[in-house]
């Protein structure tokens, strides 16, 4: 339950009192003024920090952090990878967002306008790019300078990274405050920048790894349990981020010619999508899971997207793996991005899939199998009303 937005103020005029002889606010041990103050929504916490030093204290320490905003928080909306468009995520209900406008304040867009150059007037060169996000943090491309920063604190790190393939952020605040960004370099090298330095090594050089990289299917890596994985279509390949080595998870056992098509993390799960051709002209495919510290996929989700070809036949536009080819591809459903957002409990319930056909971002209800539209895309770029990532959103007090 959050407290209102009034309590800030009302705690602020307590903390600053004069009152001889009555205790007030000011006189409250931290862990106490810790556990008021966690009851506030992200952005009113933002905002209590400017209260006072003691404040500002109590909300950037560690355990508080961790205890309050932690790798679970939901997500309230999605940055689309190469035109930064924003769409938050709904709530459920018009009474559910009366409820809670809190909630709903927090599902506005984030506005990145900090970011240095963004109000150049060459706007296609200098406009900001996200290449990643991770428990809050965004990992942002402005020109020729990257920034890992926090949207609501409006704080940032400028990166100066190598030139890359693919960049990842990898940052768990329930095991530290400090963050690493993995960045896959053209002869695939393999660099991490820590926070904690402020500098960039390589962690795993080309000939050890060249070989491992060869039949890459997604410059898009995904950060789960303490690694960043990489899809190779019939394998995927895991960067141990710690121990810096690379290695191979297991797949599902599949029939002949399946092949995945997608690899993401959700509620600490990591999930995979794949189909056979006779899977993927149906838009019938299974949504399967591996738990943290097991080896194992289990199906999470059975979905049946065929309604989204009644809905737009006018839909021909190639998938990742046939785009080269000259022919139209008809009967293929074009299904990338995609996001599983992994519902509550042991079994997932209520999980959404988001997806994106040519100029349109779509969802569908893994309870209902409802299907919707979340948003339309454009962008001057034709290419890029397709070809882009979706990374999720949500709000985090953890500064870069």
């Amino acid at each position: 339950m959050c407290a209102s937005p009034s309590l800030i103020p009302a705690l602020a005029a307590a903390s600053f009192a004069e009152m001889p002889g009555r205790d007030h606010f000011s006189r409250l041990p931290d862990d106490l003024v810790a556990g008021i103050l966690a009851l506030l929504p992200p952005r009113q916490v933002a905002r209590a920090r400017l209260v006072s030093q003691r404040w500002h204290s109590v909300t950037t320490d560690h355990h508080f952090l961790r205890a309050s905003f932690s790798y679970g928080r939901p997500i309230l909306g999605f940055f689309t990878g190469v035109t930064s468009d924003y769409f938050p995520l709904r709530l459920e209900t018009d009474e559910e967002a009366a409820a809670e406008p809190e909630a709903a304040r927090d599902r506005l867009s984030p506005d990145l306008s900090f970011i240095p150059g963004t109000g150049s007037a060459d706007a296609v060169r200098d406009r900001v790019q996200v290449r990643g996000s991770c428990c809050g943090l965004l990992l942002l491309r402005c020109g020729s300078i990257s920034y890992v920063c926090n949207a609501l604190t409006k704080k940032m790190v400028p990166i100066f990274q190598p030139p890359a393939l693919c960049v990842n952020l990898a940052f768990d605040p329930s095991k530290s405050r400090h963050y690493k960004v993995i960045a896959l370099a053209g002869e695939y090298n393999v660099h991490v920048y820590s926070s904690e330095t402020r500098s960039w090594r390589m962690a795993v050089h080309r000939n050890h790894s060249a070989g491992l990289f060869v039949e890459l299917r997604s410059l898009r890596g995904v950060f789960w349990n303490g690694s960043v994985i990489w899809n190779l279509g019939h394998s995927l390949l895991r960067f141990v981020i710690e121990e810096e080595y690379l290695t191979n998870l297991p797949m599902p056992s599949k029939e002949k010619g399946w092949i995945c098509a997608y690899i993401g993390e959700s509620g600490g799960h990591l999930q995979m999508i794949g189909y056979t051709k006779r899977e993927k002209i149906a838009a019938c495919f299974d949504i399967l899971e591996m738990q943290e510290g097991q080896s194992e996929w289990s199906i999470l989700y059975r979905v049946d997207l065929s309604q989204v070809k009644e809905l737009y036949p006018d839909i021909e536009w190639p998938t990742w793996d046939t785009r080269y080819r000259q022919q139209k591809i008809i009967d293929y459903l074009a299904l990338s991005p995609i996001y599983v957002i992994r519902g509550t409990g042991k079994t997932g319930q209520l999980g959404v899939l988001v997806f994106s056909i040519p100029g349109k971002v779509m969802s569908y209800n893994m309870q209902d199998q409802e299907i919707s539209m979340v948003k339309e895309i454009w962008s001057p770029f034709p290419s890029e009303q397709f070809w882009y990532n979706f990374y999720a959103y949500n709000c985090s007090l953890f500064d870069p």
